[in-house]
């Protein structure tokens, strides 16, 4: 007996567009595994935790890898930014300064730009719910070493620290000496600002 199904072939059409990807380039940090650029140049991505490189996750498996600086993206950020103002036509409004010129003309360096500096801060615990804190931070002056100014700062908090300690001490002699006979805990306990 003769089989009389026939199963059909299907046909392929050839395409008469080109496929058009999508390209998802992201950077990614941390390469695991050896791989080249996929930009044609031979040059080998380093197997390093802290290395970044460019992957297309819009390309078919295995997603094509770019050292960043190989990218096909790469340096367009701020070309197309620059583009995209003169397209919208805002160069062209009175007055108008893109906010990257205003930017350049006042990022001047601070006198105290590179210049070391110290900071500290010191806690005194009085009690369960009470405490001092003294901080501080400066720059260094003039000739001054770096042991110099972390004795600066580290005594400019010792000596705030104190002042503070010595007016919570005070306090609770003052309120000792209304409460007199009571345990001075039920007084702290109960008492209402004077």
């Amino acid at each position: 007996m003769q089989c009389s199904i026939s199963y059909p072939t299907p046909e392929r059409q050839p395409p008469t567009e080109p496929e058009t990807t999508i390209s998802r380039l992201r950077t990614v940090t941390g390469n695991r595994f050896p791989r080249k650029c996929s930009c044609g140049c031979g040059r080998q991505i380093p197997r390093d935790p802290d290395v970044p490189y460019v992957v297309d996750f819009g390309a078919q498996r295995p997603y094509p890898a770019f050292i960043r600086e190989h990218s096909p993206d790469y340096g367009s950020l701020g070309k197309q930014s620059r583009q995209s103002a003169e397209d919208d036509g805002l160069p062209d409004v009175p007055g108008f300064r893109p906010a990257s010129e205003l930017l350049r003309e006042s990022a001047t360096a601070t006198p105290e730009s590179g210049r070391p500096w110290a900071s500290g801060q010191l806690v005194f615990n009085a009690g369960q719910f009470e405490s001092a804190r003294s901080g501080f931070a400066d720059y260094a002056k003039d000739s001054e070493t770096g042991e110099q100014l972390r004795t600066r700062v580290n005594g400019i908090i010792l000596e705030d620290l104190e002042q503070k300690v010595l007016a919570l001490r005070a306090l609770h002699a003052k309120l000792r000496e209304k409460v007199v006979g009571e345990s001075f805990a039920g007084v702290v306990a109960w008492s209402r600002p004077v």
